[in-house]
């Protein structure tokens, strides 16, 4: 007799900043946009400004392309060229080679050896997600990206496509505000804001629960199971 195993819990999250640390991003974006004569933090913001419109309005661009694309506007705004957009290739390198916040991996195990379940939502793409899954030692289940879902997060559609995947109970676990607290509070999941930067939440859009790092989401977990 084979007998199916019992999963506790969905435990989804966000990749990006809650999983990954992405600092390296910003620091080399500001420190090219610096060593070329432009603004770094003005090229850092530039970058995060775009990345973010053309979520919205190319919902079905892959998000390599789409990355390709967002240094190509920031070459129109900031008057480079074709400065940024000869350095794609940097980009996805610095991407793959993403590593985790110090304690991830080991609060990832310790989830899954309690019998619950880890999925990533993250507005990535499958060839980034095969480095990011290497980087995090497997210790994942499933990812939902915005090739199933054909829109990126916070977009509802997203949210809706994941809940279809999901057995209850469940718990989403996010560094995001906008893109993954904000969508979590409009559709009634309980959100787990992993507060890295140490911000205030908005006061009528409160996460279930706040925590600074993910050190202490196994006893949250747990209490929340129970």
């Amino acid at each position: 007799m084979i007998f199916k195993k019992v999963i506790l819990m969905d435990i989804t999250f966000d990749c990006y900043g809650t999983l990954l640390d992405t600092r390296p991003i910003q620091t080399w974006l500001m420190a090219f946009g610096t060593a070329h004569g432009i603004d770094g933090q003005a090229a850092w913001s530039q970058f995060e400004l775009w990345k973010d419109r053309l979520m919205y309005g190319e919902t079905t661009l892959p998000f390599s392309a789409l990355l390709k694309r967002d240094l190509a506007y920031m070459d129109m705004t900031l008057q480079t060229g074709s400065l940024f957009s000869n350095h794609f290739n940097d980009l996805i390198k610095l991407y793959t080679t993403l590593t985790p916040w110090p304690e991830v991996i080991a609060v990832l195990r310790q989830l899954r050896e309690a019998d619950h379940r880890v999925i990533i939502m993250s507005n990535s793409t499958s060839s980034l997600m095969a480095a990011h899954l290497n980087a995090l030692d497997h210790e994942v289940d499933q990812t939902i990206l915005p090739e199933q879902t054909r829109c990126y997060k916070p977009a509802i559609p997203f949210f809706d496509y994941a809940s279809k995947q999901l057995e209850q109970p469940h718990l989403h676990v996010a560094m995001g505000y906008w893109w993954d607290v904000v969508p979590c509070h409009k559709i009634g999941w309980s959100c787990v804001w992993i507060n890295r930067l140490k911000l205030s939440a908005l006061a009528d859009i409160k996460p279930t629960y706040t925590l600074p790092d993910l050190k202490g989401l196994p006893l949250l977990v747990q209490s929340h199971a129970g």
